[in-house]
């Protein structure tokens, strides 16, 4: 029997595939487990390195190769079982997959689970902020307008300068569609109308933050504007004239949400700033004149009409009410 023994001792050592090897080392009840992050904060494809130390109940290392096993709710570990050194040490590595959320890790022994978190993404309470608006907010086609971003971090201070700043628009062109932020976390980019009239949804992202929005209004561009006045003809003593404007674009289609301005040699208007054309592209006011409006040597009262033309100049027509 001893012979035996001794027999398949020397086996186990000059053959190891017998499986003579001894088993992993298991941590004794009682034991601590500490884990950390580094860093606690990654990208949605960025990586961490976990760390767990283990110790025995009287405060030593864990045995070398003591197994712990490791878990986690979001993203990837690997490994997800490890060996501690001598130290009672031992590490892995989370990686994002895309998911943003906070990942929760576990570590475990036998007897003895501890957790630690690390932030995948921005977390709603982390991203940055972002405003972005368009000036002015109605332009002619082919017109142009100033896109303007502000991106503040969670506590309020701009975003650092360089960061890209995403932006898309659902009319028109937008140059740059990449700006960066200044050092006051301001961006700026310059929407061109183009030639199809409609409502333009500028959008801009910064890094992780929420889409913000702004519109803009791209109108036809007027060509023409006429204006006529009923009556033609007041007495002396006044009296109340329809004062209508008609404009049309470049095709002679009536123009529909032209800004018109009416302006009077006399009198008073009931509508004394912009008066918007109707489907119809008429706009229509009223000019109120009374006696004292037209003393002795008063034959004519003028009444001029304008809108904006493509380019930013003034389209105008202008008509006269005789006295009689």
């Amino acid at each position: 029997m001893k012979h035996a023994v001794l027999l398949l001792a020397l086996l186990c050592l000059l053959v190891p595939a017998l499986g003579c090897d001894k088993a992993s080392p298991v941590a004794p009840t009682g034991s601590v487990l500490t884990i950390s992050a580094n860093p606690s904060k990654i990208g949605l494809t960025g990586s961490s390195t976990i760390t767990v130390v283990g110790r025995k109940p009287d405060g030593n290392p864990l045995n070398p190769g003591t197994e712990i096993r490791l878990s986690t709710d979001r993203g990837t570990l690997s490994p997800s079982i490890v060996e501690v050194d001598s130290g009672g040490r031992a590490t892995a590595t989370l990686r994002g997959d895309g998911r943003s959320g906070a990942a929760k890790i576990t570590a475990a022994t036998a007897d003895a689970t501890v957790e630690t978190t690390v932030q995948i993404g921005e977390s709603a309470e982390t991203k940055p902020v972002v405003l972005v608006s368009v000036n002015p907010s109605t332009i002619p086609v082919e017109g142009t307008a100033t896109v303007t971003v502000i991106a503040r971090n969670s506590d309020g201070s701009p975003v650092a300068a360089g960061q890209t700043v995403i932006l898309t628009s659902s009319l028109g062109t937008l140059s740059p569609n990449r700006p960066t932020t200044r050092a006051d976390g301001t961006a700026t980019s310059t929407l061109d109308a183009g030639t199809q009239s409609g409502t333009a949804t500028v959008t801009a992202i910064v890094g992780a933050s929420d889409a913000a929005t702004a519109t803009v209004t791209i109108r036809e561009a007027a060509t023409d504007i006429s204006v006529q006045a009923n009556p033609r003809t007041l007495p002396r003593a006044g009296g109340e004239v329809t004062l209508t404007a008609v404009v049309t674009n470049s095709q002679g289609q009536p123009l529909q949400g032209a800004p018109v301005t009416f302006e009077a040699s006399r009198g008073d208007l009931e509508f004394t700033g912009v008066v918007f054309t109707d489907t119809s592209g008429v706009a229509t006011n009223k000019l109120t004149l009374e006696q004292q409006d037209l003393p002795a040597g008063v034959n004519q009262v003028t009444v001029e009409v304008s809108t904006p033309a493509g380019d930013g100049t003034l389209i105008t027509d202008e008509t006269t009410i005789e006295i009689q």
